[in-house]
């Protein structure tokens, strides 16, 4: 019996020391366990942070985008009424040379006209100067010829008078 119990003994001092063992190792595997599974919470909190931040990244891309083509609508109008601007201020340009040019012409006319207009008006002076002159021989003449209607009436009187006082 005693060696029965000897082996007994020895049984339950192996088991023991199993059970002790078994227990460490269960409890350093728990605590490994424990450690993965804090690991993983952390990577599925990353995780979610780093989903929250990719989609937060996205919405303000979207915004962005949104933002960016609103300015290149923008950018085109503005460039659209910039080169309208321009062709405007080149018809206006254009006009301007044209009117210029007829100023020019019309400035040129007006001289010509009156350097014709003096022309005309020495042209008129010097016709009435003429016209003056005109009537004032004709005027003449015609005083001549009343002196010498006078004078031919005169002698024709005299020769009247004549035979009558001799």
């Amino acid at each position: 019996m005693k060696s029965i119990l000897f082996v007994f003994f020895i049984v339950i001092t192996i088991s023991i020391f199993l059970i002790v063992r078994y227990y460490k190792e269960n409890q350093a595997v728990t605590r490994i366990l424990d450690q993965e599974r804090y690991s993983r919470m952390i990577a599925e909190e990353e995780l979610q942070k780093g989903d929250y931040r990719i989609k937060k990244l996205e919405a303000d891309l979207q915004t962005t985008q949104v933002k960016l083509s609103k300015m290149q609508e923008f950018l085109d109008r503005e460039r659209e009424e910039k080169n309208g601007i321009r062709g405007e201020l080149n018809k206006l340009s254009e006009k301007k040379d044209h009117l210029e040019k007829n100023l020019r012409s019309a400035l040129d006319m007006q001289e010509t006209l009156q350097v014709k207009a003096e022309s005309a008006a020495k042209a008129v002076v010097a016709a009435r100067a003429a016209a003056q002159e005109a009537n004032e021989l004709r005027i003449a003449r015609e005083e001549q010829e009343r002196k010498e209607k006078a004078e031919a009436a005169l002698i024709e009187a005299e020769q009247k008078l004549a035979p009558v006082s001799k």
